[in-house]
């Protein structure tokens, strides 16, 4: 344990282990729960706030975020909002019973990918940090593959991020603008959990995507009651199944892959 910042440690340092930040202003339970992680294996960051993190390097790449929305006299919202715009690591929020469902909601829909309320078991915090670091690292690995890609002729000088137009079939999406046109060229509504999904298919077209991967990817989180990636697939069938002029289904072009995941079967061109 070595003191890294005024209110802040770091437990467990071990070099490749999955790192958590665990942002609580309660002392006891910030070490209680930091012990408890690191006798599990994990490199511990503790901080009572964010002006703690000021003098602390994190691989994101690595961590999972868990952080309270009740930090005393500062917003937990207005935190995660800035730990958001700084990564896209994992975060669970904690929050208590006097936290009202909107608070939780919104930070659901700011990009949080998971939420515990106090008091709750420290073996499910570790389960649950557990599945997200698994989710982040697929994710991670797949960017890193997209990124190491050769590079065609035909490949725009921007990165794969800033690609506007994606074309499948005689579909066509642009992304900045979100807007999904069908092969008649009208507009196909989309929610901001139909446009996640379809991005991220459209990134790997061919390749089976686990549940966990689209989860993470996606991070839907539009409606609080209804996480399951399986009916945001469903959805986004039922989208293509309106616009089909060439006989393929939805359920064509998002296949069932069994024990895989799903499969965008649709060649992209940009």
């Amino acid at each position: 344990m070595s003191n890294v910042a005024p209110d802040s440690m770091v437990l467990h340092d071990a070099a490749r282990a999955r790192s958590v930040l665990l942002i609580d202003d309660d002392h006891e339970f910030r070490s209680a729960i930091g012990n408890y992680l690191a006798l599990n294996g994990l490199r511990v960051i503790l901080a009572s706030g964010p002006e703690d993190l000021r003098d602390v390097e994190v691989d994101w790449t690595h961590c999972v975020i868990v952080l309270d929305l009740q930090l005393g006299g500062i917003d937990g919202i207005d935190v995660m909002r800035s730990l958001r715009e700084a990564t896209d690591a994992p975060i669970i929020l904690m929050t208590g019973h006097r936290i009202s469902e909107l608070d939780r909601v919104i930070g659901l829909e700011l990009g949080a990918d998971d939420y515990l309320v106090k008091p709750f078991g420290p073996r499910e915090l570790l389960a649950r940090i557990r599945v997200l670091g698994r989710r982040h690292d697929e994710l991670c690995s797949i960017r890193e593959a997209q990124a190491n890609r050769p590079i065609s002729e035909n490949d725009e000088t921007d990165s794969l991020t800033m690609k506007r137009v994606y074309r499948f079939g005689e579909w066509e999406l642009d992304r900045r603008s979100r807007v999904l046109k069908d092969p008649s060229a009208r507009v196909v509504k989309l929610t901001k959990g139909d446009f996640a999904l379809l991005v991220a298919f459209l990134d790997a077209p061919g390749r089976p995507l686990t549940r966990e991967y689209l989860l993470n990817a996606t991070r839907i989180h539009e409606d609080v009651y209804d996480r399951s990636v399986d009916v945001q697939i469903l959805r986004l069938r039922r989208r293509f199944d309106k616009g089909s002029v060439d006989g393929l289904s939805g359920r064509d072009i998002i296949r069932t892959d069994r024990g895989a995941g799903y499969v965008f079967t649709l060649d992209v061109t940009f």
